[in-house]
């Protein structure tokens, strides 16, 4: 009989489908682990790898990474530069079949070289985790709620947020502005003035530098009916830009980018308000704020899903990075905590 194995490949060929099928059976179905998304993200000089456990001709399960050499030593991560932030991340498995593709996974990383995992955006106490017995430690929070498919989200807020989108919206339809989802041919066009609305703001810098492949992984999706982009536009262009994507019934709310003008003030909100509104109206039954836990979140969702850091080493080599890495962390963290405590007057007050 076969016994369930890691393939590794730097493409899934006849196990695309498969692959894109298991993603929809996990717990929390991922975007960031659909086939048009790892297609996009990956390149050149950080390919993307596909583990792929199979028994026979079945998948059973897998995990795309992207590998990084620094010695000898094979470093794994999430496919794709690190600013554009995947989430909700872990083994796929076919249901039911947990124990077999952990105990593949397992022997593939305890074989033969030097390997370091260090995987960001993973789920809480993620079958990866487990089965390579990772250190896995909280590195972040994605707001999100469960909603009415079909039903009238906003009448779910709170008064004062419907009352401020209610006004927001007034204001800026008075001034000609009304929000517009663009269709797959026009997400490169939504992408540029996101750009537009970006370079306004500080800290925006490393986004923009992978805009073109984050711009091919929204056409991508776009095409397929899991990405969206929605514009809160007038004659002179948009006030206020977002990025989604709707899988399995989830809306992620990915990016937003707004004017900062004083009289473009709640664009940002209104837009998203109107993004969930019409995805649950179109039969969402959920909506994630994907990671960060920034205040006006709580506007959209009222619960939360902790985010874990997931990090293991095999090899003598590779443990001593792993090493060398939490120490270089340790002292970063005691160094911020010194600056901290200068700033602080002897009673205990800011200074």
């Amino acid at each position: 009989m076969p016994v369930p194995r890691v393939l590794e490949r730097v493409d899934l060929g006849r196990w695309a489908t498969g692959w894109d099928d298991l993603v929809l059976r996990q717990p929390v179905p991922s975007p960031f682990q659909r086939t048009w998304w790892l297609d996009a993200v990956g390149d050149h000089d950080v390919p993307t790898t596909w583990l792929l456990v199979t028994d026979g001709e079945q998948l059973l399960g897998g995990l795309a990474v992207g590998v990084r050499r620094r010695g000898p030593t094979q470093r794994f991560g999430a496919p794709g530069p690190t600013v554009l932030c995947p989430d909700h991340l872990d083994v796929l498995v076919e249901p039911g079949r947990e124990h077999a593709v952990a105990a593949a996974l397992a022997d593939w990383f305890g074989g033969s070289g030097q390997r370091l995992l260090d995987l960001r955006g993973a789920v809480a106490d993620s079958l990866l985790a487990r089965a390579l017995g990772a250190r896995h430690e909280p590195h972040d929070e994605a707001p999100y709620d469960v909603v009415e498919a079909g039903g009238d989200w906003l009448a779910t807020r709170s008064s004062s947020f419907r009352r401020n989108v209610r006004r927001g919206r007034n204001r800026l339809e008075a001034a000609g502005f009304t929000h517009r989802r663009l269709g797959p041919d026009d997400v490169r066009t939504g992408l540029a003035e996101l750009r537009r609305l970006h370079e306004d703001r500080p800290g925006r810098e490393a986004l923009l530098a992978e805009l073109p492949r984050l711009t091919a992984a929204v056409a991508a999706g776009a095409a397929r009916d899991e990405a969206r982009v929605d514009l809160l536009a007038g004659p002179g262009g948009a006030v206020a830009a977002t990025v989604s994507f709707v899988v399995a019934g989830r809306i992620c709310l990915y990016q937003v980018a707004r004017s900062t003008a004083r009289e473009h003030g709640s664009a940002g909100t209104v837009l998203l308000a109107d993004v969930v509104q019409d995805a649950v109206a179109g039969g969402c039954h959920e909506v994630d704020l994907l990671r960060g836990a920034e205040d006006y979140k709580g506007s959209f969702a009222d619960r939360s899903r902790p985010l874990e850091r997931v990090r293991v080493a095999h090899g003598a080599w590779a443990s001593a990075q792993l090493a060398g890495e939490d120490a270089a962390r340790w002292l970063r963290a005691r160094a911020r905590d010194g600056v901290s405590a200068t700033r602080r007057s002897p009673d205990g007050r800011d200074a």
